[in-house]
């Protein structure tokens, strides 16, 4: 008679196990499926440039020439600093990455995220040095950030 509660105490345990791990699925996906909305309905991410005047560049500043090529590659980069999305504003006195020059916004566009990883990988700060690198072009110094939505 032992038998049959040993029984039923084991088909009990294995359902059991077996909703926990219907459970922690149906979490996991739920996550997953919430994220992945939440990133896309955020719109893109954005590339801005900044122009930098005053004394520069400063000893230990890295540069980067921009060439034809450069902007053929990073269509958004020559929409921000050249093209339809170029949008000078006001100079103004603001952090930069190294210190406190005089600045201003000269455009921003939208971007993908593979075009955000490029840029970065092309152009963006070398994080080990601590060091974000100008980008110069036509005698004039920009930066740029790329923010996520």
């Amino acid at each position: 008679m032992e038998s049959k509660p040993d029984r039923r105490l084991i088909i009990v345990a294995v359902l059991a196990f077996i909703g926990v791990i219907l459970l922690v699925a149906t979490v996991v996906l739920t996550c997953t499926a919430l994220f992945t909305w939440l990133e896309a309905s955020g719109g893109s991410p954005r590339l801005n440039v900044w122009e930098i005047r005053g004394e520069l560049p400063p000893e230990n500043a890295s540069i980067i020439h921009l060439t034809e090529k450069d902007f053929e590659q990073h269509p958004a980069l020559d929409s921000a600093i050249r093209g339809d999305n170029r949008d000078p504003g006001n100079w103004y006195q603001g952090d930069t990455p190294y210190g406190v020059l005089d600045k201003r916004t000269i455009g921003s566009a939208p971007v993908t995220y593979v075009e955000r990883g490029v840029l970065i990988e092309s152009f963006g700060p070398d994080v080990e040095a601590r060091n974000q690198p100008y980008l110069e072009y036509e005698g004039a110094y920009y930066y740029f950030l790329t923010l996520i939505p």
